[in-house]
């Protein structure tokens, strides 16, 4: 593994799927955020918007706005337009020397989905680090640094940010724990290390030890661009969209790598937006089947994966009882790719240097350190937080 020069080149990947709106409403602050690092540490920038065959002219106004189109497959490095003359077009002043990051729009012809259309940004990208953001992101100005700094460790595979939600103004992403029990891998409880500093966004954490994290977030993550390529990037059984940042993470840390989570970095989400738009009843179906595919997939512990079989049997079994017959139609959907399935498990079965039990007790170490808060929704992080600011007045 080869580290990463600790002032890198960053490409800035964001999918669309009809989204113009909230390009107009967040992409100014991506560019922000990319000409701050750009200028403060002189290093290449690009934001490369990859549209999947939107419907609402969202790349007629990219177009108008400065970015260029380029096939992904002829992309040569440097030669589109920059962020500068983006800004001097609507400022009416004169072009200089780019000082900015640079603009292209890659277009799907067919809708792909989620995991496609983001390995079609990285294949794209031309910088060693790919800075991955859902459309629907407001980026911290001085966000990027954090993130790049974190890939001075070569085994480092990602680092994903602080997160916010924008409408609330609630912490809803964090470090993420991993565990094992009643037949899955937990990978949504949370943690912080600062609790009392929840509404103090962009506070210094320079001496804080390693945070790590089960998974990055999709949405707002920076990744090693040369590892996701060669892990071999969101796993296609997984389209058209949900789990695939939890299951290159997971694959990454069975083969050796670790991911981390990075609270000087600090972005701002408005929650499922773009999913919004689609069925709710065909979202939980798709989360429920891509949910049992990263588990036949990854789970390679013998008596981990007995335990799950058992767990998803029952669940199947009792699904009607539930009054949840949607659970019993993503398995079938999910068995109907067994055969795909059981060649990518092999694959992953070889590539891992963890073992499953080895990666859960990195999060089991992480969770006794005193400078680690769990919890498992916002309520408890507010009373984690209450607790914490009391025991500050008293000291």
């Amino acid at each position: 593994m080869i580290a990463i020069n600790v002032i890198s080149g960053v490409s800035i990947v964001i999918p669309n799927w009809n989204g113009r709106n909230l390009l107009e409403r967040f992409l100014p602050s991506v560019i922000a955020a990319a000409t701050e690092y750009h200028q403060k540490f002189e290093a290449p920038v690009e934001i490369i918007i990859v549209d999947d065959a939107s419907v609402d002219k969202s790349i007629d106004w990219l177009l108008r706005e400065g970015f260029v189109e380029r096939a992904a497959e002829d992309q040569e490095p440097g030669a589109d337009v920059n962020a500068d003359s983006l800004m001097n077009s609507r400022l009416g002043a004169p072009n200089s020397q780019p000082t900015a990051p640079i603009l292209r729009v890659i277009r799907n012809e067919a809708n792909r989905g989620f995991g496609p259309t983001c390995n079609r940004g990285f294949k794209s990208a031309s910088h060693p680090l790919v800075f991955l953001l859902n459309n629907d992101v407001e980026v911290d100005v001085h966000s990027i640094a954090p993130l790049v700094q974190n890939f001075a460790d070569a085994s480092v595979f990602a680092a994903h940010c602080r997160v916010f939600d924008i409408e609330s103004g609630r912490e809803c992403g964090s470090g993420k724990l991993g565990s094992f029990s009643s037949g899955f891998i937990r990978v949504h409880r949370s943690y912080v290390t600062e609790p009392k500093s929840s509404a103090k966004e962009g506070k210094e954490l320079k001496d804080s030890p390693l945070c790590y994290s089960i998974f990055a977030s999709g949405g707002s993550a920076m990744f090693d661009r040369r590892m996701f390529i060669e892990i071999g990037a969101f796993d296609t059984l997984l389209a058209p969209f949900y789990w695939e940042d939890v299951d290159i993470s997971y694959r990454a840390w069975k083969r050796g790598l670790s991911v981390l989570y990075e609270p000087r970095s600090v972005v701002h989400h408005r929650v499922s937006s773009t999913m919004r738009t689609v069925n709710q009843r065909r979202i939980w179906r798709m989360q429920q089947r891509n949910r049992l595919i990263y588990h036949w997939v990854n789970l390679h512990d013998r008596r981990l994966m007995a335990s799950h079989m058992m767990w998803v049997a029952l669940l199947a079994f009792t699904a009607p009882l539930r009054f949840q017959p949607g659970f019993l139609l993503s398995v079938i959907s999910a068995l109907k790719m067994l055969s795909e399935i059981r060649k990518r498990r092999l694959e992953e079965k070889h590539a891992a240097r963890r073992s499953d039990r080895e990666v859960f007790k990195v999060f089991t170490s992480l969770e006794k350190r005193p400078d680690i808060f769990a919890y498992d929704d916002y309520d408890e992080l507010q009373m984690i937080a209450q607790r914490s600011r009391r025991e500050g007045v008293r000291s």
